[in-house]
Parts: structure tokens; C-alpha cells; sequence
């Protein structure tokens, strides 16, 4: 049975306040969508939060719902 969740991080935050709510289902399953809302974060930063996110998981449980 698939699990959709999604993970949350702002401008600024670091990997421990990064949050997970349920997801929606990504046509074909098995896969990971990036949704970057940006008007003020640069490029730098956009990477420093994927590696957060890239912390995160390998920090927490799996699945993390």
C-alpha cells in the first residue's frame, strides 16, 4: 500500500524543525515531487534546505507516517 507524506522547511530552519503531513498521490508511485516556493531565498539557500531535508531523512523513522 503506497504512503504519501510531505515534508515542510522554511527559510532559515534548520533539519529539527522540518515538518511532515500527509501527502497526495504522485502519478506512478515511488517517487518525490520539489515544490519550492520562492520570493526572497536564493539559490544558496534552496540548496542548504535540501540538505537539511537530506539530514532529516536520514535522521527519522521511515516511513515517517
Amino acid at each position: 500500500m503506497a504512503v504519501q507524506f510531505k515534508y515542510t522547511l522554511h527559510r532559515g530552519d534548520t533539519a529539527p524543525k522540518m515538518t511532515v503531513a500527509a501527502g497526495t498521490t504522485i502519478a506512478g508511485s515511488d517517487a518525490i515531487e520539489i515544490n519550492i516556493d520562492q520570493t526572497k531565498m536564493t539559490k544558496g539557500e534552496a540548496i542548504i534546505l535540501m540538505e537539511n531535508f537530506t539530514r532529516r531523512l536520514q535522521e527519522a523513522e521511515w516511513p515517517p507516517l
